[in-house]
């Protein structure tokens, strides 16, 4: 065994052994000399030359040998010296065995070139030995039975998809029993509620709320202030009258109003103060006062809640023409 032990660290130190061919140098050594069956060993390829030289590779197949096999290898990976003048090409094999003994692992050849010169030529790697034992056996020890495969816990990623499964399935029995319960009542599958439409006034209110909570004239907004209140209120003369306040002037807005023998003078000079107050805002560049600015607000309210009776009987009449609204004090 000594004897076996001494040969094989000379021929591993003879694996140690270049190959040199001018400027060319290829080397291949392993990691270790002895491994157990069953382990790895890296094998560790190295070319070196100028670097002009261009290497045809050595392939390799998934064994060496019958019994050493190739189970892993890595890229190709070319470095360059600092003055780029040497190229230097490496790749590492993972080998393995499961077969007791000394093994050799012949010269691996690389052929190549140097440019300009086109002449393929041929460097080899020397010799490496591999020696693999086996594990002792202690045959003075009880042989123990095989044991069972161990049972390892589910873990929450291995149950998810059936937990996904049935969830889909308790999804779907739940929707076929909501489907057939609506079709013998004849019910809609889907309740859309119908959109509440406001009357004209209940609207009108709702939006000076709206403009009094935006607080636009106290945050210097005053022209936008009074547009948007006079665009309130000729939309609520203009649903709940049918007058088409939103393309009348003010002049036109307040002789229809005159015109149509119900609203009372004191109400129609409540408008006609609104929409004049507006009008030298927005044209005259006028400047109200913070109490003006608040009673224009008060005076729309008033107009509006002083004229509800009239659009709760136009709607309750049904009427589509322009109504002659009820005198209001």
């Amino acid at each position: 065994m000594r004897i076996i032990k001494i040969i094989g660290i000379f021929l591993l130190l003879l694996g140690g052994v270049q190959s040199f061919s001018q400027d060319v140098r290829v080397t291949a050594r392993l990691d270790t000399g002895v491994i157990l069956i069953g382990d790895h060993v890296g094998l560790k390829l190295r070319f070196e030359g100028p670097s002009g030289s261009h290497v045809i590779w050595p392939s390799f197949n998934d064994t060496i040998l019958g019994n050493i096999i190739v189970i892993g290898r890595s890229k190709v990976d070319s470095s360059f010296s600092k003055d780029r003048k040497s190229l230097s090409l490496t790749q590492e094999l993972n080998l393995t065995c499961f077969d007791s003994g000394f093994y050799t692992i012949p010269q691996i050849p690389f052929r190549y070139r140097i440019f300009p010169d086109t002449a393929v030529k041929t460097a080899a790697t020397g010799l490496s030995m591999l020696m693999v034992h086996t594990l002792k056996v202690d045959t003075t020890s009880i042989i123990k039975p095989i044991k069972g495969p161990l049972q390892v816990p589910l873990t929450f990623l291995e149950i998810l998809p059936y937990l996904l499964i049935a969830l889909a399935v308790i999804i779907f029995v739940l929707a076929l029993v909501w489907y057939i319960r609506k079709r013998k009542k004849n019910e809609p599958l889907i309740h859309i509620r119908p959109k509440v439409k406001l009357h004209p006034h209940e609207k009108a209110l709702q939006e000076l709320e709206k403009l009094r909570i935006r607080k636009l004239w106290q945050q210097g907004n005053i022209k936008e202030y009074h547009s948007e209140l006079t665009d309130i209120l000729r939309t609520y003369i203009e649903d709940g009258f049918g007058i088409p306040a939103m393309e009348c002037t003010t002049h036109e807005i307040i002789f229809r109003l005159a015109q149509s023998n119900g609203f009372s003078k004191a109400v129609i000079e409540k408008v006609e103060q609104i929409l004049q107050t507006a009008d030298m805002v927005k044209f005259a560049k006028a400047v109200p006062s913070p109490q003006e600015n608040e009673n224009v607000l008060s005076t729309g309210i008033e107009f509006v809640n002083q004229t509800i009776r009239t659009v709760v009987d136009q709607a309750q009449a049904g009427s589509t023409n322009q109504i002659e609204p009820k005198p209001q004090v």
